[in-house]
C-alpha cells in the first residue's frame, strides 16, 4: 500500500568509514511517494504523502500522518514530527493537519491499490 510515482529515486547509502553503518531506506504503509521525489537513506513512517520534487535526506526520519509539499528539502537526520504539514527548503512545519487530512492519508493509498485492482481485473 505504498505508491511511488513516476521518476521518484529511491536510494541508500552503503556503509562506510564516511558513514558507519550507513542509511536504509524504509517505507511504512499507506504512503505517497509523488513524481520526481527523491529519498535518500531515510525513514518514512505510515500514512505519509510526499509532495512531487521533494527530497528527503540521509538519517532523516518522517514520523507518520505527515504531509510535505511539493518542492520541499528535508535537510540529514532532521526528524518531522506527526500530524503535520511542512514544506520549504528547508522543510518547516506550517500548521498541524485537521483531522480531514489525516484521514485523507490512507484514502489516497488505497485509491492506487484501487487502481492497481482494476488494471489486474481487465488483464
Amino acid at each position: 500500500r505504498t505508491s511511488v510515482q513516476d521518476n521518484a529515486v529511491l536510494h541508500i547509502t552503503h556503509d562506510s568509514a564516511f558513514n558507519p553503518g550507513g542509511f536504509p531506506l524504509t517505507l511504512g504503509d499507506d504512503v505517497t511517494v509523488g513524481h520526481q521525489a527523491m529519498l535518500h537513506g531515510c525513514t518514512i513512517g505510515d500514512r505519509v504523502m510526499i509532495g512531487m520534487q521533494t527530497m528527503i535526506m540521509d538519517g532523516a526520519v518522517v514520523e507518520s500522518d505527515v504531509m510535505l509539499a511539493a518542492g520541499s528539502l528535508v535537510s540529514p537526520g532532521k526528524r518531522l514530527a506527526s500530524g503535520w504539514l511542512y514544506r520549504g527548503r528547508p522543510a518547516r512545519a506550517v500548521r498541524e493537519l485537521t483531522a480531514k487530512e489525516i484521514e485523507f492519508l490512507p484514502y489516497v493509498a488505497g485509491n492506487y491499490v484501487k487502481l492497481k485492482d482494476q488494471y489486474l481485473d481487465e488483464a
